[in-house]
């Protein structure tokens, strides 16, 4: 019966362990056969009140989070993938928080309240005086303020009535009680407090040292997996097909080679305006041939120019004829805004009509496109004489 009811514990935990991460097709992300599941997951999270982690590609990172949230996750991690499909997680929480507890040991810190203690010589310089009230011990002085050439007169008019007579004036006297003084002479040491504005430059090359650090460490993470890059390029090493990622002085390069991608590190001086970049997103860019020695920059964008689509009624000869060219003759009975377009979506655009392409897996969707749309914009690429490739989730 022991052995019975252990195969059933290990059964039931394996179980759990599964329901803590899933893996989804891309096709069923797009289709909403993965809702079920994706709901399911995300309130075993929110009853366990841990996050959900997602890796999946950027055009699906809404969608799930909506269903997700929608379901009572809370707390939605969502990290960037190239692969065309979808892994969600129930993360554990953190265990590091418990590392804190050592903290306590700072309470060792009253320890240098016994600095008091060191206050307490403080009176000892006062018994200091006492030696200076006896005569002899001032003319020991004198020969020691003979380098201060001025104290050495001053300290001559020896009579103690002199000194009682002009407390404050007696400047001079000063100097003698300067003779155990002069045995602390580290009075020296505050010039050396002057120097430490030289470090704080230092400092500033270092300060920048670790952000470029914990910038890469971020890349890794989300374009990497967590592993390390696989090392440094330079400009002349890009090829055709690398993705170029910018984060303040740091330069990622993506390149897929087969099924898989490796990460790279751009390093040298590159302008990011050539034409052998075209922008993907505002810190994305797809190399589209190798940098050639004659540097050429994107020419700056041109003026707006507006074509506002409408959907065809039927009968409409225009109709018939961009269903002939663009959908192999087959009617197109979907239609959408402009907000709706997303990056990769493919536009042919007709006399008063416009047809949007977009690939879910295997599959092509075709669209009507309902709305103005500005043809010269950033986030759209001319591919011919009309059509346009999507560059980015968000048009207008």
């Amino acid at each position: 019966m022991l052995k019975r009811a252990l195969l059933i514990g290990l059964l039931l935990s394996s179980t759990a362990i599964a329901q803590q991460e899933l893996a989804i097709s891309g096709k069923d992300i797009e289709s909403g056969a993965a809702d079920a599941r994706l709901t399911a997951l995300a309130k075993q999270a929110a009853a366990a009140g841990k996050p959900v982690v997602v890796n999946a590609p950027a055009i699906w990172h809404d969608k799930i989070a909506a269903t997700l949230r929608a379901a009572g996750a809370s707390n939605v991690k969502l990290n960037d993938s190239f692969f065309e499909n979808v892994v969600v997680r129930v993360e554990d929480k953190p265990a590091a928080k418990v590392e804190p507890a050592p903290a306590p040991k700072p309470v060792e810190a009253p320890k240098p309240a016994a600095a008091p203690a060191v206050a307490a010589p403080v009176p000892k310089p006062a018994e200091a005086p006492k030696p200076a009230a006896v005569p002899p011990p001032a003319a020991e002085a004198a020969p020691a303020a003979k380098p201060a050439a001025t104290p050495v007169p001053a300290a001559t008019p020896e009579p103690a009535t002199a000194a009682e007579s002009a407390p404050a004036p007696a400047a001079a006297p000063a100097p003698a009680p300067a003779a155990p003084t002069a045995t602390a002479a580290p009075a020296a040491p505050p010039p050396p407090a002057a120097a430490p504005p030289t470090p704080a430059p230092v400092a500033a090359p270092a300060a920048a040292t670790q952000g470029a650090a914990a910038v890469r460490e971020r890349l890794e993470r989300s374009l990497n997996e967590g592993k390390p890059a696989a090392g440094e390029l330079g400009a002349d090493q890009l090829q055709k097909g690398d993705i170029v990622y910018v984060e303040g002085d740091v330069r990622a390069v993506v390149r897929r080679e087969r099924l898989y991608s490796r990460l790279f590190w751009l390093t040298g001086e590159v302008n990011l305006q050539r034409v052998e970049f075209t922008p993907l997103t505002e810190n994305r860019y797809e190399v589209q041939d190798k940098l050639g020695s004659n540097v050429v920059l994107r020419s700056a964008s041109a003026e707006p120019q507006i074509f506002t689509a409408t959907v065809p009624g039927d009968g409409e000869a225009e109709r018939g004829e961009m269903q002939k060219l663009y959908a192999d003759g087959r009617s197109i009975t979907r239609s959408m805004k402009v907000e709706q377009m997303r990056q990769g979506d493919t536009l042919y655009v007709g006399k008063k009509a416009a047809v949007v392409l977009r690939r879910e897996g295997t599959d092509a969707v075709r669209y009507w496109l309902d709305g103005g749309i500005d043809l010269n914009q950033k986030g759209l690429q001319k591919d011919g004489a009309n059509r346009y490739k999507s560059l980015s989730d968000t048009l207008h």
